[in-house]
């Protein structure tokens, strides 16, 4: 055989590969699994997927829980529980 028979024989077995599979690739498409989340119905839920949930990055403070008075725990009245009274019941 010549180099251009060699050639041209090279080119037509790939043409016939690269045309079969195409053509497996079209009548048997691939075959995919189920996601394990369903697909969004409706456009809200759509949406939702995209931005999720903005408020569980917020982290859980309350405010009124945190200790804000610096005087609290502290004897502010130095008089007060010193002296009884010895007249008083």
């Amino acid at each position: 055989m010549t180099a251009n028979k060699k050639i041209l024989l090279i080119i037509v077995i790939l043409a016939i590969m690269v045309g079969g599979a195409f053509y497996f690739v079209e009548k048997y498409p691939q075959i995919t699994k189920p996601s394990e989340e369903e697909a969004p119905k409706t456009f809200g839920e759509k949406i939702y997927q995209i931005v999720q949930n903005p408020a569980e990055k917020i982290p859980q403070t309350n405010p009124f829980k945190v200790n804000i008075n610096p005087f609290e725990g502290l004897k502010i009245n130095p008089f007060k529980d010193v002296y009884k009274n010895p007249f008083g019941e």
